[in-house]
């Protein structure tokens, strides 16, 4: 985007030779804001790019709505790109999906301006994009992307997926975070005729152990946890982006499916991003979550006050989950709080809070979920998982004292850790 700064910044010193001082953060408020008062800006990123939480990889989705594009005549398509791309910013330092809505569409870009957008794509933008999911693609489209293959990277093609119907997107993507727009089911009616919105049904596996309501041992956790804690405490706290990092999809499903089968899990073998996603997918694939919808509301959430957030934590917000979740966030806080103090791994609490919080929330309104995962200091769940690993003995005073004992620990950190590889010696 370097260019369009400089080109944008020459032409503001031709109109207002003074101002010698523009940089590149004037120049993305300008473009925000533009002549409307920033109403594209809202427009594009609530309603052509936004995100739909997470994939079955925890990784964050975004979603491209071909259908709301406006028209060419109405709308500077530069400076919607531009919008486009700045929206993209806010992701691209990890791994992320794409899911391209291209149905349903009044207006037609021509190939030569997605030309444009994947030249200005640069690998800043590509190297993180793990997938690309193109539901209802026209002759139209796929002759595009076609023409585009010509000349661009195949290595970025290779991430691309046809998708024919929503239920078939719904086998690769958790199809329930996504509003899709109305154009887009109308138009799958007609391809699938009485589409609906897919539910995935699942294999039934008679020892499944993601995905079923929490049952903790009796003085133990279940063993995707305890082994997956162990393992990223004892070989993770070098590896950087931990947790924030996707493995491969192919080794993830292979160790998942071996839990919902009681077999041998080499995690040595897997690898540590792995075992990092298997413990998050446990704690998102939860029947209930930890927050939202039978689980802590997130009006209690919301009250969270800007003084006295630990101790609210604890009085106010623990109270209200059950004694099993609050057992089970204890070890993965413990974790957590140990991840962050590793400078190696370069994850703050705020950033495992951010990477964390879409795992832990779920509720019937997606924007209100997508609203509750920013950490820092406002009252969201985000803020309250960055609260749990910063402040970790202070909130969990009473599930330490639950699995420790009433003895003053001097590591409370590590003795809860410690706890774990206990249980797996003992397994």
């Amino acid at each position: 985007m370097e260019e369009q700064y400089l080109a944008w910044r020459r032409k503001m010193l031709d109109q207002h030779p003074d101002q010698t001082s523009l940089t590149f953060s004037d120049f993305r408020t300008h473009t925000m804001q533009g002549d409307d008062n920033g109403r594209l800006l809202n427009y594009v990123n609530a309603n052509i790019i936004f995100q739909a939480g997470v994939d079955f990889e925890s990784k964050p989705m975004l979603v491209f709505c071909a259908c709301s594009l406006p028209s060419p005549n109405e709308v500077d398509y530069e400076r919607l790109l531009n919008l486009v791309l700045f929206r993209l910013d806010e992701f691209v330092e990890s791994d992320y999906t794409v899911v391209m809505l291209s149905s349903g569409a009044k207006h037609q870009v021509g190939w030569q301006w997605m030309g444009k957008a994947y030249r200005r794509l640069d690998r800043r933008y590509r190297k993180n994009i793990k997938s690309v999911y193109v539901v209802h693609p026209s002759m139209w489209t796929k002759l595009v992307f076609r023409i585009l293959g010509t000349f661009v990277s195949q290595k970025f093609f290779a991430k691309i997926t046809w998708i024919d119907t929503l239920a078939e997107l719904g086998r690769h993507v958790p199809l329930g975070q996504i509003s899709v727009p109305q154009a887009v089911y109308e138009y799958d009616a007609r391809v699938e005729k009485g589409a609906t919105r897919a539910v995935v049904e699942q294999p039934i596996l008679h020892t499944r152990e993601f995905g079923v309501l929490l049952a903790m041992p009796p003085q133990g956790l279940p063993r995707p946890v305890r082994e997956t804690l162990a393992f990223v405490r004892h070989n993770g706290l070098r590896t950087e982006g931990l947790f924030r990092r996707s493995p491969p999809s192919t080794a993830l499903r292979a160790a998942k499916d071996a839990y919902d089968h009681s077999q041998y899990v080499d995690l040595e073998i897997a690898g540590v991003n792995v075992a990092a996603v298997l413990l998050k997918l446990f704690v998102r694939e939860l029947p209930n979550p930890v927050f939202g919808t039978n689980g802590c509301s997130y009006d209690v959430v919301r009250a969270m006050p800007s003084d006295g957030r630990v101790d609210y934590v604890r009085d106010t917000i623990l109270e209200q989950i059950s004694d099993d979740y609050r057992r089970l966030l204890c070890f993965v806080c413990a974790l957590l709080s140990q991840v962050a103090r590793s400078s190696e791994t370069r994850m703050t609490a705020y950033n495992l809070a951010v990477v964390w919080a879409p795992n832990m929330l779920r509720s019937n309104d997606p924007v209100a979920d997508i609203n509750m995962c920013p950490a820092g200091k406002a009252s969201t769940v985000g803020a309250v998982v960055q609260i749990m690993v910063e402040h970790f003995e202070q909130v969990f005073t009473r599930e330490i004292a639950s699995v420790l004992g009433p003895a003053e620990p001097s590591d409370a950190v590590n003795d809860i850790l410690n706890t774990v590889d206990l249980m797996n010696q003992a397994s």
